[in-house]
């Protein structure tokens, strides 16, 4: 009864997330459910009281949802949309977030200061500390002064937005703050006095504790696996090894989540059940006469899976999978095994109810479909099955039993999470199916016993280095190099496009009428094809581009620039591929999945039109990662890091490396050519008397470059000045364009008037980050453009911007992101036509005119 009741439930949450959009085809829904009850309540096929409780359960759903959606908020930190300087005192709500070189915190917002005095305040602030001074848990109440934010993300097809989730999560604003340069963090009381927060900030000190003695302890690459799998301290694991890691399909290790907890309880559990069957019989006997082995494993299982939960954090989404696989433990110790699937649909039940936008959270899908998966592979392998205790087995056959267990299981929850990989990661683990059959048995009988029996002994003996350190390098080293070595094999990082969620849902009815043992052997068979169809068409990834269509996309990457451009006849160039910091490429955050989530494996070209961070940054991943055909820069070192990177990618790819020179043809197809415009061959020197530290000499020095298709034409104009557009003018260049990407993102220097009417665009594209403190783009410009009739776009403001054109002369259209979204529909005259308007958006990637 549970488990139906639990699924209405969970469709009325998602018909509430819908609602907005579809209120017109949701009331119908609603209605044709209610009409479809009563027909199988009158054909004798469903209780009364079932079809009332399953309608009341749906619409409950729905209520749920509007109401969580719909709570009344408060005034908030930032009276409006833009950035504030103000003292905050707060008391910091979760564990601290540690990277070699900064802190991140959230803090509940008590009270704040500025230029309209102190006053009390509420809100959530995710505060980020460079070079801290000191340390703070849980509960301490904190004071800084910083400049406050609202919560920014990138707004990309099918991209992930970080300022969306850190909204949908509570966080009101972000902030930094610097421990080397300004006064930091203050202290103004600690958690350690508080009821409340005593606990959590003893635990934050154990944490903390485990930290700094790794620290001193173990070196890369062991250390940042260390911390991820004891303490779930993600900071210190170096970006490429996260990358393999993923490639094998066994990054669930390295996150202490629900597949994560559900394969350690599970090993756990094991290793009770065994060292009770070789307990000498007659000690069996007395045993079974108190409590069944398979009672007493799920109850011995229960302290040290809390106990690694809250070590790691006790972030939400630990806690949810925590309560999902302690739920399942309760239900096997009661001795309802046969009932599994009904604790977990409580165990989500009760995750929905206090959360009900937990549904739409990826940590949540993951967790709770490997629980599921896990717990239907153990109820079909009649591995809990207490009326069957295997003592007289020899050990030899109880451990390929357990072998053949584990490798269901592994096999389970890989393909089970496999389409929501796919969806978010743009990755079919396809090695997971052998690489976790490798790793999860080290990780979990040999790297994490270790390390957690080392943080106990530190707790409980002290010491400033970690205990068994060197066993614990050994093993992590080791797994880190089996790791490596199946990230190599050929094909192991297979990206693929996301999924829809229709094909999502196909897939999964597939598996259930794999699965389900009532269904006939002609409609498994049939089940059987179709998820393999479905893997198949994932693993093709087809582009979508149509017959002799050109596409350029401005992505937004924040303050930089990146560009791609799909020609008709397949060649893909991407031009820039954003910054990269210390804790953000946008080369792996954003151009990348972009890419695959275009089909795209390849590209012909790679240019990076000058050596700045927000412009080549990205590039090293990319070359890294996708086939590149050739490079091409403008000629000019600088010795700075992230120049440093894009040498050695270069080196170690292989990619061939030309200069970009005016005149030169960069690449040609029988409808299109892609020309450079500048900068000028290296003999010729016109724009002298800076050095290459300067900006506006390297501004001055990028590559414009022209795209020419049938009869339209873009311009890209890198971050030119006003310098090289009267150049450009004088030297008699190609200026006349229909589309044009405004020169360094808007700014005055790169005001010129008389070049912006020669250029004559349609459309300009302007690649700026919100809130950036260049405060790009400048008005000036912007009314300069639109005086000339150039119809603006923005990726501040729009997203990212994407442009398409067949080869006749009208064949051109502009599309930003936030317009291909749907829209909330209010009720009244306008409802339907503006439903039928997000239905097509659900169904077309953009709209045709």
């Amino acid at each position: 009864m549970l488990l139906p009741l639990t699924g209405a439930f969970v469709s009325g949450l998602v018909l509430g997330a819908f609602l907005p959009y579809f209120p017109v085809s949701i009331f119908t829904f609603l209605l044709l459910v209610a009409a479809g009850l009563t027909l199988l309540e009158r054909g004798h096929r469903l209780t009364a009281g079932l079809g009332i409780g399953l309608y009341a359960c749906l619409l409950g759903g729905l209520l749920w949802w509007t109401i969580a959606a719909s709570e009344p908020r408060g005034p908030g930190l930032l009276s409006g949309s833009e950035p504030r300087t103000m003292q905050v005192v707060g008391t910091i709500v979760e564990p601290a977030r540690h990277r070699p070189d900064r802190s991140v915190m959230i803090v509940s917002v008590v009270r704040v200061e500025d230029e309209r005095g102190e006053r009390p305040a509420a809100g959530l602030v995710r505060v980020t500390w460079r070079d801290p001074s000191r340390l703070f848990a849980q509960g301490d109440t904190v004071a800084f002064t910083a400049r406050l934010r609202p919560p920014i993300g990138t707004l990309n097809p099918g991209g992930f937005d970080y300022g969306a989730y850190l909204r949908r999560h509570g966080v009101e604003a972000v902030a930094s703050v610097s421990g080397g340069r300004g006064p930091g963090m203050e202290l103004r009381d600690s958690g350690h006095r508080s009821i409340r927060w005593a606990f959590w900030h003893r635990l934050d000190g154990w944490r903390e504790q485990i930290r700094l003695a790794a620290t001193r302890t173990l070196e890369q690459p062991a250390l940042g696996i260390y911390l991820g799998l004891i303490i779930g301290e993600q900071g210190f694991l170096d970006p490429s090894l996260r990358d393999r890691f993923m490639a094998t399909g066994t990054v669930h290790i390295l996150s202490i989540s629900g597949s994560h907890l559900g394969l350690i309880a599970f090993l756990s559990f094991c290793s009770v059940t065994v060292a009770c069957r070789l307990l000498p019989a007659a000690w069996l006997l007395q045993l079974s006469r108190r409590i069944t082995p398979t009672r007493l494993a799920a109850l011995l299982t229960m302290p040290p899976v809390t106990f690694y939960a809250l070590l790691a954090g006790a972030e939400v989404a630990t806690v949810r999978s925590l309560l999902m696989i302690l739920v399942f433990l309760l239900a096997v110790w009661r001795g309802y095994a046969q009932h599994l699937l009904h604790a977990l649909a409580a165990a989500a039940l009760v995750v929905l109810v206090h959360d009900p936008g937990a549904i739409l959270d990826i940590s949540f899908q993951l967790s709770f479909t490997s629980v599921l998966a896990i717990a239907l592979v153990l109820q079909w392998r009649g591995a809990l099955d207490e009326r069957h205790v295997p003592t007289g087995r020899r050990l030899s056959e109880r451990l390929t039993g357990w072998l053949r267990d584990y490798a269901w299981i592994t096999g389970g929850v890989t393909v089970a999470t496999l389409p929501l990989v796919a969806y978010h990661f743009n990755q079919i683990a396809w090695l997971g199916l052998l690489a976790n059959l490798v790793v999860v048995p080290l990780a979990g009988l040999i790297v994490v016993p270790l390390g957690l029996l080392s943080a106990i002994g530190l707790l409980i003996g002290g010491g400033a280095t970690l205990p068994l350190g060197t066993l614990n390098e050994a093993a992590l080293t080791i797994m880190a190099g089996a790791v490596s070595w199946l990230a190599r094999l050929p094909g192991a990082a297979w990206h693929v496009a996301s999924p829809s969620t229709v094909a999502i849902l196909c897939f999964y009815t597939c598996l259930l009428l794999l699965g389900w043992p009532k269904t006939r052997p002609g409609l498994r068979h049939a089940a059987a094809v179709g998820a393999a169809c479905l893997l198949a068409w994932w693993a093709w990834s087809p582009r979508d581009l149509p017959e002799r269509t050109l596409r350029v996309t401005f992505l937004d990457v924040g303050q930089g620039d990146a560009t791609l451009l799909e020609l008709p006849e397949g060649e893909t160039v991407l031009i820039d591929a954003g910054a990269a910091y210390d804790s953000l490429d946008m080369g792996r955050a954003v151009v990348g999945p972009y890419l695959w989530d275009r089909g795209i494996r390849r590209l012909d070209l790679v240019i990076g039109t000058h050596p700045q961070r927000d412009h080549v940054g990205g590039v090293p991943w990319i070359l890294q990662s996708f086939d590149v055909g050739a490079y091409y820069g403008n000629g000019i070192a600088r010795p700075l890091r992230f120049y440093h990177s894009l040498q050695r990618a270069l080196r170690t790819t292989q990619v061939a490396r030309r200069r970009v020179e005016a005149g030169t043809l960069l690449l040609a197809t029988p409808s299109c050519e892609l020309l450079a415009l500048h900068p000028p061959p290296a003999a010729e020197r016109p724009l002298e008397g800076a050095p290459w530290s300067s900006g506006t000499r390297l501004n001055n020095h990028s590559a414009v470059v022209r795209l020419d298709c049938g009869p339209h034409a873009f311009l890209f104009a890198a971050d030119i000045e006003s310098q090289t557009m009267q150049l450009l003018r004088t030297n008699g260049a190609p200026l006349h364009v229909q589309v044009v990407k405004v020169p360094h993102h808007g700014a005055r220097s790169s005001l010129h008037e008389a070049w912006i009417q020669e250029v004559g665009a349609d459309i300009g594209i302007v690649s700026a980050g919100r809130f950036n403190t260049y405060r790009h783009p400048a008005p000036s410009v912007m009314r300069a453009y639109e005086a000339a009739g150039t119809r603006l776009a923005r990726t501040d403001r729009d997203g990212a911007v994407i442009v398409t054109a067949t080869m006749s002369p009208t064949g051109l259209q502009m599309h930003t992101t936030r317009e291909l979204r749907p829209r909330p529909v209010r009720l009244g005259q306008a409802a339907l036509s503006g439903e039928l308007r997000n239905i097509r958006l659900l169904w077309q990637p953009w709209v045709r005119d």
